[in-house]
């Protein structure tokens, strides 16, 4: 072979040694932003004063209508032969624990659904999005 040549295949190698690195750049980046990325955005979603206003509304609200509710039947409650609050109809002794684990279960969950999304790691871009085209977050969801 003449140098002419062995510089041009040099060169090729060469090239080739970049381009396989970039590939697996793009294959790391691919990766981290269908593992750590989207779950990291979901966190901030969660966290975001947003959601918790919304959240705080709904609760508020909820509240709000819950002591209308006891006051109406505090009142009805009162003009009977009730004896203590137990009797009182709609009285949940296990509300608080109930309020507790709803808050524990709120600050701890789990979205399945990023899972879903990691399995496509090693997927081509044109599985990834004929999945996003998809509702995969209803597909397999157990509450």
């Amino acid at each position: 072979m003449d140098d002419e040549v062995k510089g041009m295949l040099t060169r090729c190698d060469g090239e080739m040694i970049d381009l396989y690195a970039q590939v697996s750049e793009l294959m790391l980046t691919k990766r981290w932003f269908l593992t750590d990325e989207i779950a990291w955005v979901v966190k901030l979603v969660h966290q975001s004063p947003e959601l918790e206003k919304v959240v705080a509304d709904l609760v508020n609200s909820v509240n709000v209508v819950g002591v209308n509710e006891g006051i109406k039947q505090g009142f009805q409650a009162a003009k009977g032969p009730t004896r203590s609050f137990e009797e009182v109809l709609g009285y949940d002794e296990r509300a608080q624990d109930a309020l507790n684990a709803a808050i524990k279960a709120f600050n701890d969950f789990h979205i399945s659904v990023l899972g879903k999304v990691a399995d496509l790691v090693d997927k081509p871009l044109s599985v990834i999005k004929q999945k996003s085209e998809l509702p995969i977050v209803k597909e397999d969801f157990d509450p």
